[in-house]
């Protein structure tokens, strides 16, 4: 695989973030920021939440970037620290999920009766309605282009696994699209 130059780049950067460059750090978040704040967005799907583990996911990663032992695989490392920061919101937020589990009910149905349903809001219904774990995959096999290499890297899980995962992400989404269309 070609390294290009913006690789290159955040490399540098990340190994002067490694000697406590400031200015390193300041164009590193600059850079990478809009990518971290997509992340924790993906994961919290909500947007004021989604700034609050962004920033704490940023001090987890200038905290401890000096133990990253590979500056190419900075993308990989700070995804899992998004996540993992996700993760512990959302344990916290756990009580409220059931309130926000019914407004989401709420919300699918009233869309689902509607006469005429948008084919994207469709499978962006279909995709909400599948667990988390499924979502994610989707997420970023589809929409962040992760290569399944790279996906199991960042779970810490053989490729067979993600690969099966992938497949029965898929499967659900499917089912719930067929649902859907005979409803």
């Amino acid at each position: 695989m070609e390294r290009k130059p913006e690789h290159i780049f955040d490399e540098l950067l990340v190994m002067k973030c490694q000697d406590r460059d400031r200015e390193a750090q300041g164009l590193l978040w600059k850079r990478w920021q809009p990518k971290v704040l997509k992340w924790s967005f993906d994961f919290i799907k909500d947007r004021e939440s989604a700034y609050e583990v962004a920033q704490e996911s940023w001090m987890s990663i200038f905290k401890s970037i000096g133990k990253l032992k590979n500056p190419s695989l900075f993308r990989f490392w700070a995804y899992r620290i998004v996540q993992r920061r996700s993760a512990d919101w959302i344990r916290k937020e756990q009580r409220n999920r059931a309130s926000m589990a019914e407004v989401r009910h709420d919300h699918s149905t009233i869309e689902k009766n509607e006469e005429v349903i948008d084919p994207v809001a469709k499978m962006l219904m279909a995709i909400n309605d599948l667990p988390a774990d499924h979502q994610q995959m989707l997420r970023m096999f589809y929409l962040d282009k992760t290569p399944i290499k790279a996906m199991a890297k960042i779970m810490d899980k053989p490729e067979g696994t993600i690969k099966s995962r992938l497949y029965y992400a898929r499967e659900q989404l499917k089912k719930k699209l067929n649902e859907s269309n005979h409803e």
